[in-house]
């Protein structure tokens, strides 16, 4: 084969050897460089080198495009389109053409049509297999009204579409409003992120029966979704409407509380499929790619990047990705929806924070692996220059919010969502240092900064919408009982054997009643968990203790009796609401529609759920470990 020739000369396949081999070399150089350029530019963790990545997106992909999937050379599929131009294979290839790739297949009509008729009887066999079984043919009756759904997906698009792009929402509307018409033979990806949307949104509604029933509902619809995606051997989910599906099923389980805990597990599998998919390639690499989904495929990818690096951090594991591994253009920053020939229509108003977020997802993968290595500690130099370009990621997204700043409780509840998805990181970055500091004062950067993202994401719950989902929600949306917490805590409780004069005791206790303001905040907001269905009580029992302890401390009562008093309180609390709860789902589920809802369940069609504990994984997934408040023990 002549240099400079196409590896492959199918129409799925491009790339001269030339150029492979000069992506190949710049990979490798990157990598052993530590991923930096070969200039004295930024390290790539930096938004500027995902720019620099992004303008040296080679024109195809070395590989094979097959339907919906992507293949690398060591697929097999790769095999035979390699030896295309071999004398060798020669007469073979040429009637491949004839009878596979050719429309007229001139005296091989015959064997042409043989083997069409092999390949229907093949999709007769499959659509008997038990993976073929379709949704729950009712499933359409357990949802809200025509009125309520809609109502549902506007506050969808209006509030989580805003940084997770997930949805096209004209062409959702569309489809959605088809299904409410006529819900009989609709295409099963668009009855499930209809059900999807109506559990994301759900906790919004201004209407509390409206919010309870769907509720009462979500974790049926998310089993639904999750057994209808783990079916296995099932090529016909690696499409773009089941990777949306995907992700609104990770994002309704956070939301609902359903092995939240576990969604790094399940954006591993996500992440696989899409890069099967060939999302982590930019779509101008690909062939044949429709306009609509260019852009499509570059929302979904930025929206599962932001989905891992988020269940990185809960999850306390690496990201399963790194920069370089994807060259995918960031997505456009218009809220333009696409007709099938490319035209653009007019689409929603609504706030659009995904280009900005996907500026900073390579510094934050970076953050990411310092804060969650298990093998090495991080050089505290690194943790400051890694915090320095967070702070500053920080500062440009504030600009961006402060532009779109509003009334609009919609508004407010997009940025509020933007602020909480970056502002995470800085905490648990600095958090160890942060701790460290109260000792050793060369880390007193990280107690300051640790503090002001504590501060950030507890205001959050001042949000009165956002706060609805931070009350009822799991995984990234019940942290500010952790880190936030602790270091308001320890902030606002003075030291007793620190040496301090009148004058400066007196503006402590003025700073710190500031900040048992937002530590009263944060036990209210503990006790309004275990309402809303949070079934460890020992956060709301301990957080109580730890703000007693700190009121006791700054007015100078006794501790011991302060503690003792709110640890039983706190426990008679907690006791009561829980009977409450316990009465109210029994209730529930011996009522009238239990039963219809049970028959759904376990309607032939559908088969058992492959995650049917996810419930009860929520009851012992989170430990706090200081009855004796020793926080600092090891460090």
């Amino acid at each position: 084969m002549r240099p400079g020739q196409p590896v492959w000369t199918n129409r799925h396949t491009f790339a001269s050897r030339e150029t492979a081999h000069h992506i190949s070399s710049e990979i490798s150089h990157r990598r052993a460089n530590g991923s930096q350029d070969s200039n004295s530019g930024p390290p790539s963790h930096t938004p500027l080198a995902s720019l620099q990545q992004a303008a040296s997106i080679p024109d195809q992909i070395r590989g094979t495009v097959s339907k919906t999937r992507v293949f690398g050379q060591g697929h097999w599929m790769t095999t035979f389109s390699m030896t295309e131009g071999l004398s060798s294979m020669q007469p073979i290839m040429g009637l491949y053409d004839t009878i596979i790739r050719n429309t007229n297949h001139g005296p091989l009509d015959a064997i042409a049509d043989k083997i069409a008729q092999c390949k229907r009887l093949a999709r007769s066999i499959k659509s008997q297999r038990p993976s073929r079984s379709s949704l729950p043919t009712k499933i359409y009756q357990s949802f809200p009204s025509s009125d309520v759904i809609l109502e549902l997906a506007r506050l969808y698009f209006a509030t989580f579409e805003s940084c997770y792009r997930i949805l096209a929402r004209e062409s959702f509307m569309t489809h959605c409003q088809t299904y409410l018409n006529n819900p009989e033979p609709t295409d099963s990806c668009i009855v499930l992120q209809i059900l999807l949307v109506i559990a994301i949104a759900g906790p919004l509604h201004q209407d509390s029966n409206v919010r309870i029933e769907v509720a009462s509902k979500a974790g049926m619809w998310i089993h639904t979704a999750q057994t209808w995606l783990s079916a296995p051997l099932e090529k016909s989910r690696l499409t773009l409407k089941g990777v949306q599906v995907h992700c609104l099923l990770l994002l309704a389980r956070q939301v609902n509380q359903v092995g939240a805990d576990l969604i790094w597990i399940s954006t591993g599998a996500l992440m696989r499929i899409a890069m099967q998919m060939g999302l982590h390639q930019d779509p101008n690499c690909l062939s044949e790619v429709d306009p609509t989904d260019k852009e499509l495929r570059r929302r979904l990818w930025y929206t599962i990047l932001e989905l891992n690096l988020q269940a990185s951090l809960d999850s306390g594991m690496l990201p399963m990705i790194a920069t370089g591994d994807w060259n995918t253009e960031p997505p456009s920053d218009h809220n333009l929806d696409l007709e099938a020939d490319g035209e653009e229509i007019a689409a929603d108003k609504s706030t659009n924070f995904q280009t900005i977020l996907s500026k900073s997802i390579p510094l934050r993968l970076h953050a990411a692996r310092l804060i969650n290595n298990l093998q090495e500690e991080p050089a505290y130099e690194e943790v400051l220059e890694v915090g320095k370009e967070l702070a500053s990621a920080c500062r440009d997204i504030s600009v961006t919010l402060d532009q779109f700043d509003s009334a609009s409780p919609l508004d407010q509840f997009a940025s509020s969502f933007c602020t909480h998805l970056i502002r995470r990181f800085t905490l648990c970055l600095h958090y160890k240092f942060a701790l460290k500091a109260r000792a050793n004062p060369l880390y007193s950067h990280s107690r300051k900064a640790g503090v002001e993202a504590a501060l950030d994401i507890i205001s959050l719950i001042e949000d009165d919408l956002y706060g609805r989902v931070l009350r009822s929600g799991g995984g990234m949306f019940r942290d500010i009982v952790t880190r936030a917490a602790i270091l308001v805590f320890l902030e606002s409780s003075p030291d007793p054997e620190a040496e301090s004069t009148s004058l400066a005791k007196r503006r402590d206790h003025a700073r710190r009643e500031a900040l048992l303001r937002d530590a009263r905040c944060v036990v209210q907001y503990a006790k309004d968990r275990v309402h809303h269905g949070e079934t460890n009580v020992k956060v709301y029992i301990f957080l109580n203790m730890m703000l007693a302890q700190a009121e006791a401390r700054l007015n100078g009562q006794s501790e011991e009796e302060a503690v003792s008093r709110v640890m039983h309180e706190g426990a008679d609390v907690c006791y009561s609401i829980m009977q409450d709860i316990l009465a109210r789902v029994s209730n529930t589920s011996t009522g009238p529609d239990a039963a219809s809802l049970d028959n759904l369940n376990r309607s032939d069609d559908f088969g058992d759920s492959l995650d049917h504990g996810f419930d009860s994984i929520y009851d012992n997934d989170f430990n706090l470990d200081f009855p004796d408040f020793e926080l600092f023990s090891g460090w």
